[in-house]
Formats: C-alpha cells, structure tokens, sequence
C-alpha cells in the first residue's frame, strides 16, 4: 500500500483531483472552515509518511479556499447598511454596457466596497473605462433570487468580485482618466468597430469574438446559437485563446527556424504564443473564462520549454491546480466543470479514436457533446441535437475567422484605410453563413430542454458516456444505456414522487412581484407569473421556465393570471413561449376569472372564490380584480389572495367567512399595509404565512403592521426576500405540511442574508 501511496502523491492528476474536491467542499459550507482545525491537520503533515502530500494537499487547499472567502466577506456591503445613501469614488472598471434606459458599469476602488456593480438611469454623459467618477450612490449587498434550477445570480457576483450592488443618484466627475488602461483600448476598438459596422447584423458577433462584449448580441441570435450548440464559440474562452497561442506558436517556431537556426525555436516560440495569448485575453477583458484558458497555454508551452514529454493529462491537471489556486471560486463556475471536462474528456477521445484508428474530427465532435450533454443539461437545463455537426463545421471554420476577425479589429483600431474595409468583408461573410445556421436552430428537434433528475442521475449519466466509450474488448458497454435512462426518462426517487391527494406549491423568489407553481401527481398549474421590466429583465424566462423545467414540468395545465399589474402578469408571455400552456383564465386569457369556477386534479379541488361578475366593474382598480383561489387536499388547504385589499377582504369574510380557512395564506399584496386586515385573519386562521416580497424593497413591504398580525393569530411567516423560493409540502394525511426555504435548503456562504 506504501509504495502506490507514494506513487499517487507524486502524480499531479491525483493532487489535483485532491485541490478541486477540497475547494468545491469548502465552498459547499455555509461559512469558511475553521483555519485553527485545518491547521491542527498540517501539523500532522510535517512528518513523513504515505500519502501526507494528499493529505496536505486537501488541507492547504481547504485553508487558502477559506482564507479568500474570509477576505470577500469582509470587503462586502454590510447587510446593515443596505439600501444606504453614500458618497464614492473610483474608476470605471471594465466596458460600460449602455442601453435605452441605463449605463452599467463597476466602480473600482481602494478600500471597502473594492467593486460596486452599479446602474445610472438617465446618464447625463458618457462614461469611459478609467473615468474618475465621485457620485452619491444608494448601496446594496449583493442580493439575487434564489430558486432551484435557476441561475444564481449572487454566485455570478461573487465569482467576479462585486462588493455591493446599486444605482447613482448624483454623478460628478474627478480627476484625469487612466489613458494608458487596456480597458480604454477596449473601449477605443469598440467604438471604432461600431462606427465602421454601423447597423451590420453581425457587428455583436464580432465584438464577442475579438473583445469579450457580448451586449451587442441580439436575443433572436443568442436563441440560434443555443439551439444549435454553438454558445461558445463567442464566449471567448479556452478555443479561442488556444487558436491565437496556436497560430502564434507555429508562425514563430517557423521563423525561427529560418532566421535564428542556432537558437532553439521553442525557446522564441513559446514566449510568442503566450505573450500573444496575454494579450488576447487582456484584450477581451480578462474575465475569468480567459484566465482560465491562459493558464492552460501557460502549462502546455512551460512542458515544451522544460523538454519533457509530459502525458497531456498531466499537463491539464498542473493548469487546474494553477486556476483553482489563483481563484478557488473557479469551481463554482459552470464553466470551469464544461472546460476543463471537455479537454479532459478530448484527451481521452483521441486516445480512444487513434487506438481504433478513428481519429475524424467528426467522430471526436460527437463524443464530445455526449460527453458533456450530461453536465450541460445540469447547468443549463437544455441540449442541441445537432451541436456535433454544426460544431464540426464551425470549429475548424473558427480556427480561420477568431484570427482574421482579431487581425481586422486591430487594424481598424491602428490603420482605418486597412482594417475597416477588412472589418466590413468579415462583417458580410458571417451575414451570409447566418441564415444557413438559423435555418438549423429553426429545426424543432434541434434542441431539447433536458431536465436532469438530480445529482444521482447526473452521476449515473456521465458513468453512461463513459461506459459507452470504453475501448473495444472491455467489458460493460451494453451497460451505458442503463445509466443513461434515469436522465433521459426524467426518472426520480421514490420520495420525490406526488401522491394522489398531495400537492407541493412553490412561491418563486421573483424579486417584487408574484409566481406561484403548484404541482399535484400529474397536473401542474401556475398562479400569476412574476414581473416583466423595460430593462429586459423577466421574470417568467429568468425563473418560472427554467424552475419548472428542473421539476420536469414542461406542460402547464391551467396558468392563472390574478390580474393585469406587470408584477403578476409581467412573465406570463415568456411562459407561453417556451412551455406548453393548456389553458390560460384571469388577465390576458380567453376566459375571465370568476367565483364559482373549480376543478379537481389527483384528489385535489380547486375554487375560485372571487370576483363574481358582480364585484367588476369599469371603474374597479386593478388590485380588487385579483382571483382569489383556495386549493383544498385531505392534508391542508392554501388560499391565493393576489393583490386583493382590505375592502376585498372584507367582503370576503361578510359572504363566507367559515369557506376562507386555510392552513397556509400566501399573503396579499407582497405584505402591503392596505391588505391582511385583522378580520381576515381570523377568518383564514393561517398556520403559515408566504409574502413573496423584493429584497430591502422601496415601498417596505411586508408592511411591521402586518407582519405584527400575523404573529398574534401564531403564523409562521416565510419571506422570500430573505428565505428565497419557499415549497410548501402538502401531504395526503392531515397535519403534517412541510415548509422548506430554498437558502436554508441550500445554504451557501454567498447568500444574503
């Protein structure tokens, strides 16, 4: 056992599976490890014995891990101050992203908050990357909604170190910018690509490949690059930065051998292709896809100047130490599982393909997306059928362009008479090829949502990719299909099944608004369907699509709309796009909401308790119209009360106060003041309390007067301001509701609060 221990702590495949699995445990926690006990365990390290080298490999990994996260927790926004009024100053970080409504960009700075992700509506004039700006900013904690299945969005602000969130109330300038800012040149080279592309289709393609600003990228071209497998292929990242190293490396190397011949021409042409790599990804921002990449330039050119024929594996394992070292939050970022997975599992593929001599680029390309459909379709809920050939087209295809359309830009920026007419050729050949590529998106069975089960159907799916790829003559292959079923069927554990007579709703973190999906064996319906904002933001395709999706829910059989707010009915068009939506009532449908409607799903009964025909009126506000719904199971029944107010309320309880008793309330009007009046209280006599309400919102809601009244009835009250999704779990038999809150469920040292 001695001599292998020896062997594996030697191997840096082994020490840095050993660094990404500490890592990625510690960041499983809901605070850092305590370094006292991390410290203890390295004690023990310092003397010789088998396997110490994993050993402390695991601890020191675990130990830097929490120290970082110790020094971003620090440097963030007090959640006590939220919502505050202060004077900053700083510089513009990065590109500033502009739209109709609003200038965002990162203020950078010296001290607490070190990067502030900020919002200026209505900007009085143009900032630029290294403005000096001092402005009176209202500032936030990171915050982002929190649902299963759905994108974090303070994850994403943690792993690019943003401190605070916010908007300017006041902007004024300071001193001079910083002129010399290679964010400046980026800035510079966009301006010039968009003045001499002018409305080109393609002119967002082409400021994602040569300079990481993807802003420009139409909606209806992101849906073509999705559908079709193609996304990355303008994410700059490990392809692109690869190509420049690659084509810098040969070209150098083959100079050298021609003007330098009694100097090595690796020792010219691995500084070359790096240096060019560096400046590449400086040129397209820098972001930690790039970083990533570079360091796996970086490894693979250091093995070829250190001489060593070092297997490529091991090449690949030093560059994920290197990454995972530099930014231990790499390894919450789906795209360091994606890019280091597929240049693994293409090392394995080429393997595998010369042994069998099948080494066509097609056959690698199918692999290659089977290999990663699995964790693609845990990350992002979807897989393209036909990604294996569009990409085996398109790769090779961009091992050509990614150069031209870099060599363009540049001499666009350094000598217009040049690079603009080039600029404007390479603009007008992606234009033709487009349509051919959204020809393909439009092919229905080109993508597919996949709703991935769980971690153990991820896991048994990739043991079904590999099982599938095993060398000829091994046995087990006719196992793969068995793997793959759990994934490909949407089977679940026993335990996540429905029962006849149960129901499991969910109220959707969705910021300042309302969504609601409620699930019975077989049938599915949503209650309202969240906000909808002229920034682009929508609820409906941001949370309620990708939430349900994760559930296996692709079919909604009845969407109810409790009234017209954009709030509630903001996301509803974005449902009925992407989900198939049997029926639609209340507003926006064919058919109104009315008292006196019900229906009964899998021993579940619904009722529309209000408004009758007679409560509307021309004149009626929005908020009175809302539909009331009761749903009644044999363990618990839970009333929907949309924006209803008090007045509602009490013509509620003057009709029927013995039919509006409920053991879960889902709280009118986000827990505004004007509803939940004392008198409907103890009409419904609510066991529990759900206010879906906006983090640190502007109107206060749930209003102190009413979240006082619900502790005097003795509900137990949820936010999800604060809690995030909250699923309540209505079983068959009485008494025995489950109330689960998605932050407590998945605790996770980034969440606030």
């Amino acid at each position: 056992m001695a001599p292998l221990l020896r062997a594996l702590e030697s191997d840096p495949r082994v020490l840095a599976v050993a660094v990404i699995a500490s890592t990625l445990a510690t960041y499983l926690r809901p605070e850092p490890v305590s370094l006292g006990w991390l410290f203890v365990g390295l004690v023990f390290c310092l003397r010789h014995w088998p396997g110490r080298t994993i050993v402390a490999a695991l601890l020191l990994a675990s130990v830097w891990t929490s120290i970082d996260m110790g020094q971003r927790l620090d440097s963030r926004w007090p959640v006590a101050r939220s919502g505050d009024t202060v004077s900053l100053t700083g510089r513009v970080a990065g590109l500033v992203s502009n739209d109709a409504f609003r200038s965002r960009f990162v203020l950078a700075r010296d001290s607490p908050p070190y990067r502030s992700r900020l919002s200026w509506y209505d900007p009085a004039y143009t900032l630029r990357p290294g403005d000096c700006v001092s402005a009176a900013i209202k500032l936030d904690t990171p915050h982002g909604s929190a649902n299963p299945g759905t994108f974090d969005y303070e994850a994403w602000l943690w792993r690019e170190r943003i401190d605070a969130t916010g908007y300017v109330r006041q902007m004024g300038r300071c001193d001079r910018p910083a002129v010399g800012s290679m964010d400046r040149w980026r800035a510079a080279a966009l301006d010039r690509l968009n003045t001499t592309l002018g409305d080109a289709p393609m002119r967002g393609i082409i400021a994602a490949l040569a300079l990481g600003a993807r802003d420009d990228i139409t909606d209806a071209q992101w849906d073509v690059l999705r559908a079709t497998g193609t996304s990355h292929l303008v994410a700059i990242s490990g392809l692109h930065i690869g190509l420049i190293a690659g084509w810098l490396f040969f070209a150098a190397r083959w100079l050298a051998l021609r003007l330098t011949p009694r100097v090595s021409a690796l020792v010219v042409a691995a500084p070359v292709a790096f240096s060019g790599a560096l400046v590449y990804a400086l040129l397209a921002g820098f972001a930690l896809p790039t970083q990533r990449a570079l360091m796996m330039v970086a490894a693979g050119l250091a093995a070829l100047l250190l001489m060593r024929r070092m297997a490529a594996s091991r090449v690949l394992a030093i560059a994920a130490i290197a990454v995972v070292v530099w930014s231990p939050a790499s390894v919450i970022a789906p795209g360091f599982w994606l890019s280091f997975g597929a240049v693994a599992w293409l090392i394995y593929l080429a393997r595998f393909a010369a042994a069998r001599r099948v080494i066509g680029f097609g056959v690698l390309q199918l692999g290659l997306v089977a290999g990663l459909a699995p964790v693609t379709a845990w990350f992002f809920g979807e897989a393209s059928l036909v990604a294996p050939l569009v990409n085996a087209v398109l790769v090779p295809l961009a091992a050509f362009a990614v150069p031209v359309i870099l060599i363009a830009v540049l001499l666009a920026l350094v000598w217009p008479p040049l690079g603009a007419p080039l600029l404007v050729a390479v603009a007008a050949g992606l234009a033709h090829g487009w349509p051919v590529l959204a020809g393909i998106a439009a092919w229905p069975p080109a993508s597919v949502a996949i709703a991935m089960p769980g971690m153990i159907a991820l896991l048994l799916a990739v043991v079904g990719v590999v099982v599938a790829f095993v060398p000829r003559g091994l046995p087990g292959r006719w196992l793969a299909p068995i793997f793959l079923l759990p994934a490909l069927l949407g089977w679940r554990p026993l335990f996540q099944e429905i029962p006849p007579g149960a129901y499991r709703m969910t109220v959707l973190d969705v910021g300042q608004g309302l969504a609601v999906a409620l699930r019975t064996r077989h049938h599915t319906l949503l209650y309202d369907a969240g906000p909808a904002y002229r920034t682009g933001f929508d609820a409906g395709a941001a949370f309620v699509v990708p939430y349900l999706r994760h559930v296996g829910r692709s079919q909604i059989d009845r969407m109810i709309i409790s009234h017209a707010d954009i709030d509630h009915a903001g996301g509803a068009a974005a449902v009925e796009r992407d989900l198939t939506v049997k029926q639609r009532i209340g507003a926006g449908g064919a058919r109104p909401c009315r008292a006196g409607q019900h229906w009964h799903w899998d021993g579940v009964r619904f009722f529309v308790l209000y408004p009758a025909a007679r409560d509307i009126g021309p004149e009626t506000p929005r908020n009175t119209r809302s539909c009331v719904l009761l749903v009644d199971g044999p363990g618990g029944r839970t009333l929907l009360t949309g924006d209803i107010e008090a007045v509602t309320e009490a013509l509620l309880v003057e009709r029927d106060s013995g039919q509006l008793g409920a053991d879960v309330l889902v709280v009118a009007h986000h827990g505004s003041g004007s509803s939940t009046s004392k008198d409907f209280l103890e009409a419904v006599s609510p066991a529990h309390a759900l206010i879906s309400a906006g983090w640190q919102n502007r109107w206060g809601f749930p209003a102190p007067a009413v979240v006082e009244r619900l502790g005097h009835i003795g509900a137990e009250v949820s936010n999800t301001a604060s809690a995030g999704a909250v699923e309540v779990r209505v079983p068959a038999v009485p008494d025995a509701i489950e109330i689960r809150r998605w932050r407590h469920v998945v605790p996770r040292v980034w969440h606030v609060p």
